[in-house]
């Protein structure tokens, strides 16, 4: 509804509106009037041109007023107040100007502010629009022209309109306001007696439609008496010809009425007191369930209360089963239920006859063989599941079907004879299912006659005897091939290997074992899940079942362990080709569970020859171990030096504990090329031992050993406490900012106090932290994502920076680089490899593409040809490492080159420059 203050606005503008006609016609024949007698009283055509504008200002008045009745009739609270209001301030501004050349154009301006006063008196604003102008603007004429108008006329006049038109003014307000309160009133007063009306219609109605029900009900209530009166003794002949006792429960008064209480609980007398107790009946057993129906029923949370119950007989050993059907018919005021109505049966036969039922039944569905039983014309009446199993078809198909519709059999005619003949068939036949598959069945058959001899069923009983040829399959399939990736498994291997003794006369390097492992693949189910490591396995053996020539054999030996049987022919490049195609097949992504898995595998490879036939698999297993302690991703051929005898570990190990209680081992740098300046700002620190007695010893051959007992973290301590101090002093010797880089092992990042041997590192040397790299691998931080996220923190709050060493052969979902504070991504030598001879490598271009987006570094690893530099240079990676840039040098030559160091030199020269 519109409030008061819009209705009234919409008063007044409607009352504007319907009196503007007349003050813009007023106005144009005043102006036409004072034009007129100025040309004919005093020839002056000066009035002429503001009577033409005081017209067209009261024709655009008047043109206005039609427009705001159509929009008033689209929009009701639109007000045209602004329009008028600018064109009678213009109107009246104009009719100033004309009063100040005094005369009857004065005395015509006065007349048309005082109709300004009367027909604008709705709008108190728009009538001081129209006066004050026409009041004011002619007195300063007035004055200079010394005209008596002025104070004779023109002052008493426009008192009198203002005063007349303001009081004007306040009295159409109160006017107007009291005839809409007036209307409201007189609305309100029609609608409330016509409300009043209608109750009082409505009212009457119900109330005769009330005496009608009233009526109806009296009526209808005898009615109802005469019919239970007849119901009831109905009822009762009923429940005593049908067994059913009657009981009534006065819950309240505590007394309950049953009838024909002997025939149910064997002693009427005692059923006779007030007081009647049911569980001194019941057997104590079912005590509980008794109570608990009537509970939940008293409690309304059941519609009925139903329970079956044994009672003790006072002389039989046998008891009884009964069973109560009840329902609260009364509550009081509070729900309380206060009376209880119910029957009661006799239902031991009933429970007598469920139970051998039930026990028939569990017979028949629970059997391990396929019953059916046939009506007597031979066709389907039910079945168990058994038999359903055995020609794969619904229970619901087979009823109804004839009995060789459903067991096709080429002996039919047989057993039809058969039953004629002796009304039973036994014995093995052929049978097909529904896929015409043909398997053996032992089938019986029997007929059941009725007391007249005549058939009433026949019962059939049969076995699926192929079960027993399915599972010496299966157990033969268990024996030799692996369960879950469908591979060979390790004692089918080794027949396959016993073969080659057989083989006679052997060719040699004609045959080769290999063993690969995947690397880190423990991780994979320790991070990701079992589920996911089961997969992964999976997919990898369908890449190699798909191999093609000249792999011969593929068997999974353990969990994440397989070995093949190449056929090479003595063509060594062919075979070497083939490993480096199985290595490639293996680091191809895969994608399992929306995780995309980069793995790499240790291959150890054994030639087949005379003198190691009983040792293959052995030999094999030696060089993938080799290939492992290289870091994985390689593979290795066995060569009598791998067999070390445990008394030479023993030795090796003892002179490595040695060394590091003397602090033996030395640092060599390998340069790192910045490509975006050709600078050599960074080196990676490498670990060198120079064994007393055998010289230089390879870290291949003593960095597994350390790793295994667990040496490596005083190892890796030493070197990171020398980098720190050569790196330090040749900031001092004024060698520039050398970043330097040190890799760290999966036993350092596992203890506690990795922090604290960092952060001393770079207090004792004065190194500044943002000149320290520490590298890690992918495998070390998927050990727990959650630990390496905290420790990776920590060591980033020292100011130190982080890489993440040979990327790409791991097996971390790339989304967990977001979650790592990792500055820099080294890119594996075996990707950088690709990049030969005009090729490309996808890998190298997917992770600089993803460096980008992450905003990291990137370090390529095993630079060997310009080719390779160039090819990097061109996709924008940020550092080259390499033998084309420099092998690792010791301290002092490793200074010399980054004296000497410039890129332009690098990149013209074909070789090299170490």
């Amino acid at each position: 509804m519109q409030s008061t203050n819009e209705t009234l606005r919409y008063r007044r503008t409607q009352i504007l509106l319907n009196n503007a006609h007349m003050f813009w016609w007023s106005s144009i024949a005043l102006s036409l009037l004072c034009a007129v007698t100025s040309m004919l009283i005093t020839a002056s055509f000066n009035a002429v041109g503001g009577a033409v504008l005081i017209c067209l200002i009261s024709a655009a008045g008047l043109f206005s007023i039609d427009y705001s009745r159509k929009m008033l009739k689209q929009k009701p609270f639109w007000s045209p107040f602004l329009w008028f209001a600018a064109l009678i301030s213009a109107n009246a501004v104009l009719w100033g100007l004309t009063a100040r050349n005094g005369g009857l154009c004065t005395t015509l301006a006065i007349a048309e502010a005082g109709f300004a006063g009367v027909y604008l008196v709705s709008h108190g604003r728009l009538m001081i629009a129209g006066i004050a102008p026409v009041a004011f603007i002619p007195i300063p004429f007035l004055l200079w022209n010394h005209d008596a108008v002025l104070f004779q006329v023109h002052f008493p006049l426009m008192l009198l309109i203002i005063v007349a038109s303001w009081q004007g003014h306040r009295l159409a307000v109160r006017n107007t306001r009291t005839e809409m309160e007036s209307e409201r009133l007189n609305r309100l007063l029609t609608d409330n007696q016509s409300q009043l009306q209608s109750k009082i219609k409505k009212r009457t109605s119900e109330i005769e439609q009330a005496n009608k029900r009233l009526s109806l009900e009296v009526q209808l209530r005898k009615e109802v008496n005469q019919a239970l009166i007849q119901s009831e003794e109905q009822l009762n002949l009923a429940m005593t010809a049908s067994g059913i006792g009657f009981w009534d429960w006065d819950i309240l008064n505590r007394k309950v009425y049953h009838s024909d209480s002997e025939r149910f609980f064997g002693n009427g007398d005692s059923l006779t007191e007030d007081q009647f107790s049911l569980s001194d009946h019941i057997v104590q057993e079912d005590i509980p369930a008794v109570r608990k129906a009537m509970s939940a029923h008293l409690k309304g949370q059941t519609d009925y209360y139903q329970a079956r119950y044994r009672v003790l007989l006072p002389d039989s050993n046998q008891p009884r089963w009964l069973e109560d059907i009840g329902k609260v018919t009364e509550r009081n005021e509070k729900n309380i239920a206060t009376r209880m109505i119910g029957t009661r049966r006799d239902i031991s036969k009933d429970m007598q006859l469920q139970e051998d039922l039930s026990l028939s039944s569990s017979l028949f569905n629970n059997s391990s063989e396929g019953v059916f039983v046939l009506d007597a014309h031979q066709h389907f009446r039910t079945c168990n599941r058994v038999f359903c199993q055995i020609f794969g078809r619904q229970k619901g198909e087979l009823i109804d079907q004839p009995l060789f519709d459903v067991i096709r059999t080429e002996q039919n005619h047989r057993i039809s004879q058969g039953m004629v003949n002796n009304g039973r068939w036994s014995g093995d036949l052929m049978a097909m299912r529904t896929d015409n598959e043909r398997f053996p069945l032992s089938l019986t058959l029997t007929t059941i006659r009725r007391d007249d001899n005549s058939v009433s069923h026949y019962l059939g009983i049969c076995r699926d005897q192929s079960e027993s040829h399915r599972s010496e399959k299966e157990i033969r399939y268990l024996n030799n091939y692996d369960k879950l990736t469908g591979l060979f498994n390790r004692a089918y291997f080794h027949e396959v290997l016993r073969q080659f003794r057989e083989h006679q006369p052997l060719q040699d390097n004609h045959y080769a074992v290999c063993v690969l492992n995947l690397d880190r693949f423990k991780s994979i189910n320790e991070s990701l899940g079992l589920e996911v490591g089961d997969q992964l396995l999976k997919d990898l053996a369908a890449r190699l079942s798909n191999f093609e020539e000249p792999i011969r054999q593929i068997a999974r030996l353990a969990s994440d362990e397989f070995a093949l049987v190449i056929e090479y022919e003595q063509d060594r490049d062919a075979l070497l080709k083939t490993l480096e195609h199985l290595q490639a097949e293996i680091t191809r992504p895969f994608l399992v569970s929306e995780h995309e898995l980069i793995v790499t595998a240790s291959i150890g490879v054994c030639i087949v020859q005379e003198g190691n036939i009983a040792q293959l698999l052995n030999h094999a297993i030696a060089a993938m171990n080799q290939a492992r302690y290289q870091g994985g991703n390689n593979y290795q051929f066995y060569h009598q030096k791998l067999a070390t005898s445990p008394l030479e570990r023993l030795q090796l190990e003892k002179a490595l504990r040695k060394s590091i209680a003397n602090n033996e081992f030395s640092v060599s740098y390998q340069p790192k090329m910045n490509l975006h300046t050709g600078i050599i700002d960074s080196v990676e620190a490498l670990v060198r031992w120079r064994h007393p007695h055998k010289g230089l010893i390879e870290p291949d051959d003593f960095i597994p050993l350390a790793e295994e007992t667990g040496l490596i973290s005083a190892i890796g301590e030493q070197v990171l406490n020398k980098a720190c101090i050569e790196a330090a002093a040749w900031r001092e010797s004024g060698f520039g900012d050398i970043s330097i880089s040190v890799n760290l092992s999966s036993h350092q990042i596992r203890r506690d106090d990795l922090y604290d041997v960092v952060h001393n590192a770079l207090r004792n040397s004065q190194l500044p932290a943002e000149y320290l790299e520490l590298e890690l691998t992918e495998g070390m931080l998927m050990e727990d994502i959650n630990h390496a996220q905290d420790f990776l923190n920590q060591l980033r709050s020292l100011g130190v920076r982080l890489a993440l060493d040979d990327f790409g052969t791991g097996y971390s979902s790339l989304s967990y680089l977001k979650r790592l504070p990792i500055d820099t991504l080294k890119i594996d030598k075996s990707f950088v490899a690709e990049a030969r001879n005009g090729q490309t490598s996808p890998i190298v271009e997917a992770v600089m593409a993803m460096s980008e987006s992450l905003r990291l570094n990137v370090v390529a690893e095993g630079v060997e040809t310009k080719e390779q530099l160039d090819y990097l240079e061109k996709l924008g990676c940020d550092y080259a490492q390499g033998y084309f840039i420099s092998r690792a040098l010791p301290a002092s030559e490793v200074l010399t080159l980054i004296r000497h160091s410039n890129l332009q030199t690098l990149t013209q020269s074909s070789d090299s420059v170490h």
